[in-house]
């Protein structure tokens, strides 16, 4: 048998192994394809962090930090129904004070995660098209009667965050 011959065989074999497995749940970003969803997802969470931004000072970012941010929201899609079934913040805090007298730095931190709780199997267009809509961050999410900031404040207490 000729040695090279033998290998290329191998490799075909072992070809497909080395190929990422799709498992039954994507990020919304990959739903339906790789990056299908991108420009959509990533424009959802801007326009997330930058509702945030203004709901925080009045509201539940109040305490122990002065610069809140979201830093990223994530919904995970069961890929066969092409439905949203649960979706995460991750938001971070912190407050600077510099020693007068050392002229140290002096960090404080803070890092929530937050599940956004949701009726699962909501399409994943009727997801994107309920948020994007006008007033759409503040309103209910598909077939709820709360919307994606409602639980933002219990769990930022609930994980520490003095309000």
């Amino acid at each position: 048998m000729n040695w090279n011959r033998w290998r290329c065989g191998v490799l075909l074999l072992l070809a497909p192994l080395a190929a990422p497995a799709r498992g039954t749940h994507v990020d919304l970003i990959h739903y339906p394809t790789q990056e299908a969803s991108w420009d959509r997802a990533y424009a959802l969470e801007g326009a997330l962090a930058r509702a945030f931004d203004r709901l925080c000072a009045d509201t539940f970012c109040e305490g122990d930090y002065s610069n809140y941010r979201v830093m990223e929201f994530r919904c995970a899609v069961l890929t066969h129904r092409g439905t949203v079934q649960r979706c995460v913040w991750v938001l971070a805090a912190s407050e600077l004070v510099v020693q007068g007298p050392t002229g140290q730095v002096q960090v404080d931190n803070g890092r929530w995660t937050c599940p956004v709780e949701m009726r699962p199997g909501v399409p994943v267009e009727a997801f994107f098209a309920a948020l994007e809509a006008p007033d759409g961050l503040m309103a209910p999410l598909p077939g709820l009667d709360y919307g994606l900031f409602d639980g933002l404040a219990d769990c930022l207490r609930a994980q520490g965050m003095e309000a």
